[in-house]
């Protein structure tokens, strides 16, 4: 039983820690988004020159990179470089002032924050973008 107790608790640590890893070894991109055609992929322009193509691993996060009140913002992707040339992007932060912004979508009426674009899940009303200060 003891045994058992312990083993759990060093599990636990150990995938903790590897979690913590994997969040670490995130990689981060800044640029602006290449405008897309329907359907096509998304772009990143490095701020450093050269673009690279984009892997949302999220839908939310592809529809709110798509939003187009945020066309023209300066972006930093977190996430992992690909095979052949690709990003795939963990999280995403619109960047004013040089600092990181978290992009929400807020209705009014029900008091409802969700993370990606379109009517409000309760009333069908609109929501309105946000971006809020840090990570």
């Amino acid at each position: 039983m003891l045994s058992e107790i312990i083993f759990r608790r060093f599990a636990a640590v150990g995938a903790l820690m590897l979690a913590l890893s994997a969040l670490a070894s995130a990689e981060a991109i800044r640029g602006t988004l290449v405008p897309p055609a329907d359907g096509e992929k998304l772009q990143l322009a490095l701020a450093g020159g050269g673009t690279v193509d984009l892997e949302l691993l999220d839908e939310g996060l592809e529809l709110t990179m798509r939003d187009p009140q945020l066309a023209k913002r300066l972006w930093e992707l977190r996430g992992e470089h690909q095979d052949g040339g690709r990003f795939a992007v963990e999280k995403i932060f619109t960047v004013k002032d040089g600092e990181l912004h978290r992009v929400t979508y807020y209705c009014e009426i029900c008091h409802i924050t969700t993370h990606e674009p379109g009517l409000c899940m309760c009333c069908q009303g609109d929501t309105d973008l946000r971006e809020l200060l840090g990570e």
